[in-house]
């Protein structure tokens, strides 16, 4: 049986491969505590008789300072989380790796991608982008979203897991149990709603070696939603995708950093 890694940024986006993970019993990494101590317990819970919880590594870097670092443009940073993950991928030697996916939807989100390729360093170890959150343009509505799936424009290097009626029914169980309760309460519970109709087939894409950016159904949302909070005082400064995004991927990826397509 191949070992997998899977490497999220937050706990709670193993949601998007719960059938997968029952399925490949993978090793788990999770880079940040998601905001605190409660969704990593959520996350313990959601998993428990998935995997072996001895697979499942931590490292507990608060959100707070993965958004500090893409603020202050601060390179080193990142590149000891890089440093941190590397130490993961030696240990369990994996087959394949997985990843949280670059959506556009937020900014700590799409650092996963970056801080695997400088992990990796080179190797040719394959990569995946696991899909959490889809989001299509709407008539009057800026953030319509669709649960786990791959842009149409990507879709041509997209794979998938077709679950089984059992994998399916625990998934299914899972997720309208309480463990990921602070999760549905910020993406919203149209989201649980929509899991039944969406939940059998698990995509993800062949990651991207070069720079990701929007392509056509893509929203930057962080871009626009760190914008209005600017202008409202919450934050002094915002993270944009040309501002703090790109230079950072170019610093942890130099030589894969060629502007993708739209």
């Amino acid at each position: 049986m191949n070992t997998i890694l899977m490497i999220f940024s937050h706990p709670n986006h193993e949601i998007a491969a719960l059938g997968s993970i029952r399925r490949w019993q993978p090793h788990m990494l999770f880079l940040t505590d998601g905001g605190g101590e409660k969704r990593v317990q959520q996350t313990k819970l959601g998993l428990a008789g998935y995997v072996n919880a001895k697979n499942t590594t931590f490292l507990n870097h608060t959100e707070e300072s993965l958004y500090n670092a893409l603020i202050e443009k601060d390179a080193g940073f990142y590149q000891r989380l890089a440093a941190q993950v590397a130490e993961t991928i030696a240990r369990v030697k994996p087959q394949a790796i997985y990843c949280d996916a670059v959506e556009f939807y937020n900014p700590v989100h799409d650092m996963a991608l970056p801080v695997v390729r400088a992990a990796l360093n080179g190797s040719d170890i394959p990569v995946y982008e696991v899909p959490l959150i889809y989001q299509k343009p709407a008539p009057g509505d800026e953030e319509a979203f669709e649960v786990q799936r791959v842009a149409a424009p990507l879709e041509k290097d997209a794979v998938w897991v077709e679950l089984s009626e059992e994998e399916l029914a625990q998934k299914i169980a899972t997720l309208k149990s309480n463990n990921y309760q602070m999760l549905f309460d910020q993406l919203g519970a149209h989201i649980l709603g929509a899991i039944p109709s969406h939940a059998r087939r698990e995509q993800f894409l062949k990651a991207r070696r070069s720079l990701p950016a929007p392509v056509p159904g893509q929203v930057l949302r962080y871009d626009r939603r760190g914008r209005e909070q600017k202008a409202a005082g919450a934050v002094q400064e915002a993270i944009g995708y040309q501002q703090h995004y790109v230079p950072m991927f170019h610093a942890l990826c130099p030589g894969n950093t060629a502007e993708a397509a739209a």
